[in-house]
């Protein structure tokens, strides 16, 4: 897989006519954002998840219901089943 991600990144390079370093920070750099940007949210608060898009791949949202499973199921695991 890692093979065919340097040939990938190396024909970027060279059509684009830029250093194989900043086609590899280029495409790390969007899921970096994704990651800080789930990172800054607030565990138990759903309103501080945004929906993040990526133009030609998809949309990172956290799905009303999921988030209430997670936050139900995290109260379980600690003990706490008052609801």
């Amino acid at each position: 897989m890692q093979k065919k991600i340097n040939e990938i990144n190396k024909h970027l390079s060279h059509k684009y006519y830029v250093p194989v370093k900043d086609v590899e920070d280029a495409i790390k750099s969007q899921f970096l954002f994704v990651k800080t940007k789930i990172e800054e949210a607030e565990r138990d608060n759903l309103e501080t998840f945004k929906t993040i898009k990526l133009l030609s791949f998809g949309k990172f949202i956290v799905k009303r219901t999921m988030f209430k499973y997670m936050v139900e199921n995290k109260n379980k695991k600690n003990g706490d089943i008052s609801e």
